[in-house]
């Protein structure tokens, strides 16, 4: 049995504004809402995808469209417990900043309680710990299953792969259509 890990592409986001972090609701909305970009996916996270007895992926567009573009034609299981971790946001009206020094403030913020709009930290462990025991008998079904998710998820689905006993990346590769392939234990 295997189970791989595969974060999704490029978002189609524009990047260039500059915001409160009182606008990074808004911000947050779009980019859930946000498609990706028509790159070229790579041969070998299409031959993964193809081989792979399921492909599932969380509910966001982002991760729903490019199941869709591996799929080619299969079915793909959306679920939203495969969805990111939150990103908390606080109501401060000063200092504008790129959105994505915002996000890695924040997430490093979240990393140490910070909860303001978001799910604290254990509550997304236990979420990692229930995702990571669904592919598990999704893999037990289907022999393999291919997961198209989102960075921090899969980083958080892939510990709880290993502390099982299952084997691969203890960190694993979090670029766009990355890949991280993990087998069962003997």
């Amino acid at each position: 049995m295997q189970i791989i890990l595969a974060r999704h592409g490029k978002p189609d986001l524009h990047l260039d504004s500059w915001f409160t972090p009182m606008a990074m609701q808004d911000w947050l909305r779009h980019y859930d809402q946000a498609g990706i970009v028509a790159d070229a996916v790579p041969a070998a996270t299409r031959a993964l995808a193809s081989a792979a007895g399921l492909l599932a992926s969380s509910t966001l567009p982002r991760c729903v469209q490019s199941a869709q573009r591996l799929a080619q034609g299969r079915a793909v299981l959306s679920e939203e417990l495969f969805c990111e971790a939150e990103l908390p946001w606080p109501h401060w009206l000063y200092s504008k900043l790129p959105p994505l020094l915002w996000e890695a403030m924040f997430r490093l913020a979240w990393f140490h309680g910070l909860t303001t709009h978001a799910r604290p930290r254990p509550h997304t462990a236990q979420r990692a710990r229930l995702a990571a025991q669904r592919l598990i008998q999704l893999a037990r079904e289907h022999d393999s299953v291919f997961l198209v998710g989102h960075g921090l998820l899969i980083l958080l689905i892939a510990r709880e792969l290993l502390a099982l006993g299952w084997h691969g990346p203890r960190r694993p590769a979090s670029g766009y259509w990355q890949c991280n392939t993990y087998q069962a234990p003997d």
